[in-house]
């Protein structure tokens, strides 16, 4: 999967927001209306990505939780 090279995206609440591509900076409101909707875009992708990655925490962490109960329950059956 190929990185983006977009590497700064500032939206600072006292300052213009601003896009920043390499070593060139660029404000928010120069940019087309087709980058600041693909900009829109990235960002809630990043934001689903990010949530889809808290949920195969929380899955990894359920699926050991139960295995570890699973062993007990079978070792407390030797007993």
């Amino acid at each position: 999967m190929k990185e983006s090279s977009m590497t700064d995206l500032t939206n600072d609440a006292n300052a213009e927001p601003t896009l920043t591509i390499g070593d060139t900076t660029y404000p928010i409101s120069g940019l087309t209306d087709e980058v600041k909707e693909m900009l829109s875009l990235h960002n809630q992708a990043f934001e689903m990505a990010t949530a889809a990655k808290r949920q195969a925490v929380i899955h990894d962490i359920a699926v050991a939780n139960i295995a570890s109960m699973i062993e007990k329950k079978v070792l407390e059956t030797e007993e």
